[in-house]
């Protein structure tokens, strides 16, 4: 069966490093690096169109410039580095509406990209269902070709639709409306793409089949756009020939993986702990203790993940696949290259070396650190070939070559989920990406917990939030019963922050180099176990009970007043049955360093346990005034060895819940 993918005048290039004019990698990619951008701006020039002014990166810096007063230094700073001054332009009595028509914007053209953007919204939000006309609309909307052919001897209406851009084809077999079946194909069979191409398909084919009972018209194509829309946009990216976008994620996974199960054999080697595990609870621990675990086209969506933290993570149960366990990962993309600078895409498969640790070590290498330095090698330019150019002079015209020039395409990581951080750690991210941080003015707990509407707010101000949750424990059981089920205890925790921070929501960031994604995951993992040990104390979460005589309770205030504490006083009457809830307080502190201090009952005084999340999600005790490592031993076990505060902290890595944790220490401490 033919597809219909569009090719260019050649061939797809098999890899960037076959062009001979590869040279060495550069810092960054500019716009004026090119030897066509010179003449961007010359009257005579290759870029003199309306047209071709419009896709120039220069001219985009210029436009940038016409918010602003033309005699600001970064005005002059601009027109200074194309060696021109404003005072030859003469433009100090021109004002922006004057530029703006000058340019050849209208009305027309600017309700027309209102529209496109109204247009796009209303696709976003509401997916056409599955059906032949509503497959086909898609394909259009996302700019990809479409072909519909009859499958013969199988019935009129048994049709097979092919979808294809200039890389790709996605084939779907659909009879009467209903998808029975769904494949992806490249136009060029190469290895690293081969080997994930099934997954891929099985992925398309769930997006699109019934499930159990389903009506087909209630079959929606909300999860298949997501995905073809992530495949198509590879495929616009890509030049042929010399650049496919498919080829370079797949080149990083092929590194990436090659690093992740050298660490899972690591682990084994030196840990004698871990040498009896299954080589899948080692990649759990590789994933959320050392480089991260790459996954493709996993957990319902087509391309690259790389791992990195995972919800029970320390259980036996839990594997890099698991989909009821939460999962932190970086998503890598493509994306046409925004600004002035950038780092072009590279496409290759040697981002590590063969041995993957380095072994010759400079004395500043040695003296950094403890833990293996990787070998990280930095593969050559990816060049696009020379494409021809007409220029003028004067009524004659000639055709010229440029030179090989970088793809105008970077590479895009997704943080999925996205992870609040304090603006300090934001600050180092993007530093590790060389992007700039943009400027936030909203606290660290206001990410966390955003404010409620109505509610006044003042980020300077200190703030609770309050939320009364059932945590399951087995302590009563213990009296000579063989129950096997839970009971469940009240606690009502009260979470303060009183010196705000102001914070920052990673979404995304650009890279040039997976290195730069690695040495971000110590500092994810912090905030990743922070964010989970907050939201199981102190947010619902589906599935899980919450104190229903306290519901009420569960409300975020800002801030809690004397006139709440006197109401909840009055409220509480001396003739209730209902246990009172344990009350937990949480003391907050974002920076330098994410601290917990947890205050409750306990025997016949308050206990004080001050937490520390260090990089990495590792938990230290820093403080407490219950463990004693002389004297405390097991309640129901005196024979066993003594806990020590690293014995505690790692059950809490294992409950990943406050309220879990607290009632382990009552039962297993309390007389």
């Amino acid at each position: 069966m033919s597809t219909p993918m569009r090719h260019g005048p050649s061939q797809q290039g098999r890899t960037p490093s076959q062009h001979p004019a590869a040279a060495p990698t550069p810092q960054a990619s500019t716009p004026f690096s090119n030897s066509q951008t010179a003449t961007a701006f010359s009257p005579h020039g290759p870029k003199s169109s309306p047209q071709h002014f419009k896709k120039s990166p220069a001219a985009n810096a210029m436009m940038a410039h016409t918010t602003a007063s033309f005699d600001s230094p970064s005005a002059a700073a601009a027109y200074n580095t194309l060696g021109m001054s404003i005072n030859d332009l003469n433009l100090d009595n021109i004002s922006v509406g004057g530029l703006v028509a000058a340019a050849g914007r209208t009305d027309e053209e600017d309700r027309k990209k209102r529209m496109e953007a109204v247009i796009a919204a209303l696709w976003a939000q509401n997916s056409s269902r599955v059906s032949n006309q509503g497959l086909e609309r898609l394909a259009i909307h996302l700019g990809l070709e479409c072909l519909w052919e009859d499958v013969k001897g199988t019935g009129d209406n048994a049709k097979t639709l092919i979808i294809a851009g200039q890389t790709m084809a996605v084939e779907v077999g659909i009879t009467n409306h209903i998808v029975h079946q769904a494949s992806l194909a490249y136009s060029e069979s190469l290895p690293s793409l081969d080997k994930h191409v099934d997954r891929a398909s099985a992925i398309l084919l769930k997006d699109l089949s019934l499930a159990p009972g389903q009506s087909p018209l209630t079959k929606r194509l909300t999860q298949f756009r997501a995905n073809l829309e992530r495949l198509g946009t590879l495929d616009k990216l890509s030049v042929s020939p010399g650049l496919n976008c498919h080829e370079a994620i797949a080149g990083i996974w092929e590194s990436l993986d090659r690093v992740h199960r050298w660490d899972v054999q690591k682990l084994r080697n030196e840990d004698p702990s871990l040498a009896n595990m299954s080589d899948e609870r080692l990649r759990v621990f590789a994933l959320c203790l050392r480089h991260g675990c790459p996954l493709m086209h996993t957990r319902g969506r087509v391309g690259l993940s790389l791992d990195y933290w995972k919800e029970r993570r320390k259980l036996p149960s839990t594997t890099v696949d698991t989909e009821d366990a939460r999962t932190w990962g970086i998503l890598i993309e493509c994306a046409a290259a925004s600004g002035m600078v950038y780092h072009p895409v590279r496409v290759s498969d040697k981002w590590i070396g063969p041995d993957i640790e380095k072994s010759n070590l400079t004395d500043e290498e040695m003296m950094s650190t403890t833990a293996p330095i990787l070998d990280w090698l930095e593969p050559d330019n990816t060049l696009l070939p020379a494409t021809e150019t007409k220029t003028e002079s004067g009524l004659e015209g000639a055709v010229g070559l440029s030179g090989p020039k970088t793809p105008e395409v970077m590479f895009i990581a997704t943080f999925d989920p996205p992870v609040v951080v304090p603006h300090a750690v934001a600050m180092e991210i993007y530093k590790i990406s060389a992007a700039n941080t943009p400027l936030s003015n909203i606290t660290f707990d206001a990410l966390m917990f955003p404010i409620v509407d109505g509610s006044s707010y003042d980020p300077s101000e200190p703030r609770e939030v309050t939320f009364t949750q059932s945590v399951p424990t087995f302590a009563d059981n213990l009296q000579g019963g063989n129950q096997t089920e839970p009971i469940l205890k009240s606690h009502c925790n009260t979470l303060f922050i009183y010196k705000p921070v102001y914070g920052q929501v990673l979404n995304q960031v650009p890279f040039a180099h997976p290195k730069e994604l690695v040495s971000m995951l110590p500092m994810l993992r912090q905030y990743a176990f922070l964010s989970l040990l907050l939201t199981n104390s102190l947010k619902p979460r589906e599935g899980r009970p919450t104190a229903k005589d306290t519901d009420t309770n569960n409300t975020t205030r800002v801030p809690y007043t004397s006139e709440d504490e006197f109401t909840n006083f009055m409220s509480l009457t001396g003739t209730s049955t209902t246990p009172k809830p344990l009350k937990v307080d949480i003391t907050l502190t974002a920076h330098p360093v994410p601290r917990l201090l947890l205050v409750f009952p306990f025997r016949s005084y308050t206990a004080n346990i001050m937490l520390e999340i260090q990089i990495g999600g590792r938990v230290q005790i820093v403080s407490d005034n219950i463990f004693q490592e002389d004297h405390r031993f097991l309640r129901d076990d005196p024979s066993q060895r003594k806990r020590n505060r690293a014995d505690w902290a790692a059950a809490l890595e294992t409950l990943e819940d406050l309220g879990a944790w607290i009632e382990v220490i009552k039962h297993k401490l309390e007389g």
